[in-house]
C-alpha cells in the first residue's frame, strides 16, 4: 500500500515538473518578479532605438562628426577673401606734444596782409629757420598726435593667391575627413547595434539559465520528499535521506549564482538602453525561444558575405582617412614655397577738436598691394611635418590593411560558429528529450526500489546540462547571425528574428 502511495507520487511530482518545464519554455523571459506597474516591458527593438537616440556611444558619434564638419568649415575658410573691420576711438587726457618745447618759442608766422613785399621777404629770409619747427609743432599740438579725440576706422581686405597648394590640399582632406567620420559614425551605429542584440539575448540566456537551475532545485526538492516518505515507510536509509539533502543544498548556490548572472546581464542591457540601473525590466522578444528558432536553422544564405563585409562603413571610413592623410602630404609641403596674398586697406580717420567729428574732418587711406611671403629656412620644422604626415599616411593604410583581414576572418568565424550553432541545435533539441526521459525513468527505477540516489542525480545533472547546451546553442546561432549582419549589412538576423512580441 505504502509503495503504490509513493508510486502515486512520484507520477504526480513528474507531471508537475514536466508542466512546469512546458510553461517556463512557453513563456517570455523576465526579470525577477515584480508589479506590473513597476516593471518597464522592452522588446529588442525597443532597446535598440534607445541606444541609438540616447545612448552615449552614439552621441559621441555624433560629436566627433560634427567636430569634423567644424574642421572642413576651417579648411574651406582659407580659400575665400578675409574682411576685418577695425574701429577705435581714443581720448587723449596728456600728451608730451601738448607740453613745453612742442609749440613753444618763436613761431613762424608771415603777415600775409602786409602789402609791402619787400618787407614780406626780409620776414621769410630771417625766419626761415623757424618754419619746419613751427608745422611740426602745429601738426603734433593740433591733430594726429596731438588731438585730444581721435576716430579710426579702417577695412581690410586679404585675399590668398598662393601658398603653395596647402589651401585646395586643406579643403580636399576635409572633405574626405567628412565621409570618414559620416561613414564612421554609421559604423559605430552598427557596433551598437551589435551591442545590444548581445546583451539582450545574453540576458535572456542567462533568465533561461535561472529556470533552467531553479527547475533541477526544484527536482531536488521533489526527490528529497519522496525520499522522507520512503524513509518513514522503513524503505530508505537515513544514508539515502543525507544523500538527497546534500543533493538539493548542492543544487541551491548554482540558483544563486545562476540569479547573480542574471542580474549583471539585465544591467548591461539597461546601460546600453540608457536606462536606470534600478529598472526593472521585462524582455518581451523570444529570441531563444522555440517559437524564433527556424525549422531548418542551416537553412541560411551566406553567400557573397565576406565581399559585403569589405565594403561595410568601417572600412570606407579608413579608406577615405587614407586619401585625408594623402592631402595633409600635400599641406605639409605647402610649406617649402613661397605665399601670395593680394591685400586692400581702406581707413577713415577724424581729430575733431569736439568730442563728435563732423563730416568736413574725416580723412580717407586707400592702399592695395601684393604681399609674398617665403620663408627661406624654419629650422627643418616643414621637413619634419612632412615626414609626420608621410607617417601618418602609411600608419592609417597599415590600419586598412589590418582592419580588412580581421573582418574577412570575422565573417568566416561567423559563418564558421553559425555552422556550428546550427548542428548544435539539431543535436541538442534531441539530447534533451532523452536527458528528460532518462531522468523520468531513474526516479521511477529510484521509486521502484531498481536504482540509487547517484543514478538519480547523474540524470539530474544530465538533463540540465542538456538543457544549458541547447540554450547556449540558441545564444550562438542568433549571435552568429547578429554578427554577419553587422560586418556584411545584410539583415541575416533581422530576417530571422521578431524584433517585437507577436
Amino acid at each position: 500500500m505504502i509503495r503504490s502511495i509513493c508510486r502515486h507520487d512520484a507520477l504526480i511530482a513528474l507531471v508537475l515538473m514536466a508542466f512546469a518545464t512546458a510553461v517556463h519554455a512557453e513563456t517570455p523571459a523576465h526579470a525577477p518578479a515584480a508589479s506590473s506597474g513597476d516593471t518597464l516591458r522592452l522588446s529588442l527593438d525597443e532597446c535598440v532605438n534607445r541606444a541609438i537616440s540616447q545612448g552615449e556611444d552614439m552621441r559621441l558619434a555624433e560629436a566627433n562628426y560634427a567636430s569634423v564638419r567644424a574642421i572642413y568649415l576651417q579648411a574651406r575658410s582659407t580659400a575665400l577673401p578675409q574682411l576685418n573691420l577695425n574701429a577705435v576711438y581714443t581720448r587723449q587726457i596728456r600728451s608730451i606734444y601738448q607740453q613745453s618745447g612742442a609749440n613753444n618759442g618763436p613761431s613762424f608766422n608771415p603777415d600775409t596782409t602786409n602789402t609791402n613785399a619787400l618787407d614780406r621777404v626780409r620776414y621769410i629770409e630771417k625766419n626761415i629757420g623757424l618754419a619746419a619747427q613751427s608745422g611740426v609743432g602745429s601738426l603734433l599740438s593740433g591733430t594726429g598726435f596731438g588731438s585730444t579725440n581721435a576716430y579710426i576706422a579702417a577695412l581690410t581686405l586679404r585675399q590668398k593667391l598662393l601658398e603653395g597648394g596647402s589651401i585646395w590640399g586643406s579643403i580636399a582632406a576635409a572633405k574626405h575627413a567628412i565621409v570618414s567620420a559620416r561613414s564612421a559614425r554609421t559604423d559605430k551605429k552598427e557596433e551598437v547595434v551589435l551591442k545590444v542584440r548581445e546583451a539582450y539575448m545574453a540576458a535572456l540566456l542567462a533568465d533561461r539559465g535561472v529556470r533552467i537551475a531553479e527547475l533541477g532545485l526544484a527536482q531536488a526538492e521533489s526527490q528529497l520528499k519522496r525520499v522522507q516518505l520512503r524513509q518513514d515507510a522503513g524503505e530508505a536509509s537515513e544514508f539515502a535521506l543525507l544523500q538527497a539533502e546534500v543533493q538539493r543544498d548542492n543544487q541551491i548556490p548554482a540558483v544563486l549564482q545562476a540569479r547573480t548572472q542574471r542580474q549583471l546581464a539585465y544591467l548591461e542591457v539597461a546601460r546600453l538602453s540608457n536606462l536606470s540601473s534600478m529598472a526593472r525590466l521585462l524582455l518581451t522578444t523570444p529570441v531563444l525561444e522555440d517559437v524564433t528558432v527556424p525549422e531548418n536553422p542551416a537553412a541560411v544564405d551566406t553567400t557573397g558575405l565576406v565581399e559585403m563585409a569589405l565594403r561595410n562603413p568601417g572600412i570606407v571610413a579608413l579608406e577615405q582617412e587614407v586619401e585625408a592623410r594623402g592631402h595633409a602630404v600635400t599641406v605639409a609641403s605647402s610649406g617649402k614655397w613661397p605665399s601670395l596674398s593680394a591685400v586692400a586697406y581702406y581707413a577713415e580717420q577724424a581729430y575733431p577738436t569736439d568730442l563728435f567729428p563732423d563730416r568736413g574732418d574725416l580723412m580717407k587711406d586707400v592702399s592695395a598691394g601684393l604681399q609674398l611671403t617665403w620663408n627661406l629656412f624654419d629650422g627643418l620644422r616643414t621637413r619634419g611635418a612632412i615626414q609626420q604626415s608621410k607617417a601618418d599616411r602609411e600608419r592609417t593604410a597599415l590600419t586598412l590593411q589590418q582592419t580588412r583581414k580581421l573582418v574577412r576572418e570575422a565573417v568566416l568565424q561567423s559563418q564558421l560558429d553559425l555552422e556550428r550553432a546550427s548542428a548544435d541545435l539539431h543535436a541538442r533539441s534531441r539530447t534533451v528529450e532523452l536527458a528528460k526521459r532518462a531522468y523520468e525513468l531513474s526516479s521511477l527505477r529510484f521509486d521502484e526500489g531498481a536504482s540509487d540516489l547517484l543514478e538519480v542525480q547523474d540524470a539530474r545533472i544530465g538533463y540540465q546540462m542538456a538543457q544549458t547546451n541547447e540554450a547556449r546553442a540558441r545564444y550562438d546561432y542568433f549571435v552568429a547571425l547578429a554578427r554577419l549582419e553587422r560586418y556584411s549589412g545584410r539583415p541575416v538576423f533581422t530576417s530571422a528574428v521578431p524584433v517585437t512580441q507577436q
